[in-house]
């Protein structure tokens, strides 16, 4: 059994990272898997990608957009800065060339066979979904060619190829002292604040401008399809890989990650101000007695900051619920954080098929979500297993 890759899980890898990369796997899951349900929902039968969601179904739940609006907020954010933390010891392991070849072929090649095999399979539901009826070998052509071949979910993998590219051409070009600036990294063990406010005030400096010239749900495209990105978040979630980038360059127990540090003791605080951040951002803009004397302008100006604040309070208290509560190893948390990856590349299949199986269905929107959720977990946790039996996938994954 030696050479089973679910029971050779490396045991020295860090325990409370990786339960928190499957913990957001899961979430991006239940993200995509709720999405169908939400009370914003919207199809648009002459441009199905341009729907809302892939899937759009007539039964709905309002507390759908409150948990969905909590993701979005801040888990992509904090996907980028936990992949920068294994930046800097890669680089210095193994030198920038070997370094942008393992990215290369560790994201390169799922994002191409993603986009070319799996994508395709799955927006097919949303085009039937939209009452079109041709044949798949038909469809498939002018998805890719006609209907601007949506990269879905597999947009975060190509980016983090970018920003592994940017972070090496820095690591080059800046003096070694920036990366291994212990003076600056260790006393934020102590004093966690010095890392939180600077954080929010870049993210405030680089996300507003870019929310106010290109709008909240605009997405662009880096060249051609299926290269896109969220057009005013793309500085941000480069903020955010950066500073993971920065912050690992020097043992995570030793600065802001530390176990015996301020933020992981207080983990509960964090939580707390995590949520409490969230619902400022949710009921005050919302309130007609705190924002009647407040013009458009403001209240925009208002909501646009509250966001950023959340992001920060979010990240920052799930890294501090993982760091300080995540003690103990358990095999099917070991198996879920080996499948992750697989599991966030072959997931969307799953989540659109099993939305559009229930779409004939008057089963409540939460029962909808559950089976819709259950199914794609399940079956992409079984799909990853497959694919890590396979040798020359195993490698890549």
């Amino acid at each position: 059994m030696a050479d089973n890759p679910l029971r050779t899980f490396d045991r020295a890898r860090d325990l409370s990272l990786d339960y928190l990369k499957a913990t957001l796997t899961l979430m991006v899951v239940a993200h995509h898997s709720c999405l169908a349900y939400t009370r914003f929902a919207q199809v648009d039968r002459d441009d199905y990608l341009a729907s809302t969601a892939p899937v759009v179904d007539r039964m709905r739940w309002l507390f759908f957009d409150y948990a969905e609006n909590f993701n979005d907020v801040f888990f992509m954010s904090l996907m980028f800065f936990i992949a920068g933390l294994f930046v800097v010891p890669s680089l210095r392991r193994s030198g920038v060339s070997a370094f942008l070849g393992q990215r290369l072929l560790r994201l390169g090649v799922p994002f191409a066979a993603g986009v070319s095999i799996l994508m395709p399979i799955a927006y097919y539901a949303s085009w039937r979904a939209a009452g079109n009826h041709s044949r798949y070998w038909d469809f498939w052509p002018q998805f890719i060619t006609v209907d601007g071949w949506s990269a879905g979910p597999l947009w975060f993998i190509w980016m983090l190829l970018v920003f592994n590219g940017i972070a090496a051409l820095l690591y080059v070009l800046l003096p070694r002292r920036v990366w291994s600036a212990t003076a600056a990294l260790i006393p934020l063990a102590r004093h966690p604040g010095r890392a939180v406010v600077p954080m929010t005030l870049v993210c405030a400096a680089v996300y507003l401008p870019m929310l106010a010239r290109f709008g909240f749900g605009t997405w662009s495209r880096f060249i051609v399809a299926p290269f896109s990105f969220q057009t005013c978040r793309s500085l941000l979630y480069l903020i955010w890989f950066l500073a993971g980038t920065w912050i690992g360059s020097v043992d995570l127990d030793e600065g802001l990650l530390s176990r015996q540090g301020s933020m992981a003791r207080h983990w509960r605080r964090w939580l707390i101000g995590c949520l409490v951040f969230y619902n400022v951002l949710v009921f005050v803009p919302r309130s007609s007695l705190l924002m009647s004397v407040a013009s458009e302008y403001q209240r925009g100006a208002i909501e646009a900051m509250l966001w950023v604040l959340s992001c920060v309070a979010s990240c920052f208290g799930f890294l501090a619920l993982f760091r300080g509560a995540v003690r103990q190893r358990r095999p099917w948390m070991d198996s879920l954080a080996r499948s992750a990856y697989a599991i966030y590349i072959v997931h969307y299949v799953f989540v659109l098929w099993t939305q559009y199986a229930l779409l004939g269905s008057t089963l409540p929107a939460a029962v909808k979500f559950v089976l819709t959720f259950g199914a794609a977990v399940a079956l992409s946790w079984l799909s990853a297993q497959g694919l890590l039996r396979t040798p020359g996938i195993r490698k890549i994954l």
